[in-house]
């Protein structure tokens, strides 16, 4: 179930870069909703998310409900809000694989 979130989240980010007038805020929020009944206070371990440019991960940690931008230096936590905000700014879009 994790993977299918995860699966959604990345083709909910990746439909914005496609078509940015979308108004997608909620849909994101909805993933993450889904993401956050999924998983229960009592999971100790951070759950990745995906990969995004330069090798910083995405984490949800489920303790605080928040996510975690994992960058090289150091670690940002981000509300849900301005998690989501970010990304329609174009921060934090998943990585593209060739």
């Amino acid at each position: 179930m994790i993977d299918d979130i995860r699966t959604d989240l990345k083709n909910v980010i990746n439909l914005y870069k496609e078509k940015p007038y979308l108004p997608l805020w909620g849909e994101i929020l909805y993933v993450l909703r889904r993401l956050k009944k999924e998983v229960n206070e009592e999971t100790t371990s951070n759950i990745f998310l995906y990969e995004a440019e330069h090798s910083v991960h995405i984490f949800y940690i489920p303790k605080d409900g928040r996510p975690l931008i994992k960058l090289p230096d150091f670690n940002i936590l981000l509300k849900q809000d301005k998690f989501i905000d970010n990304i329609l700014k174009g921060r934090f879009w998943p990585a593209e694989r060739l």
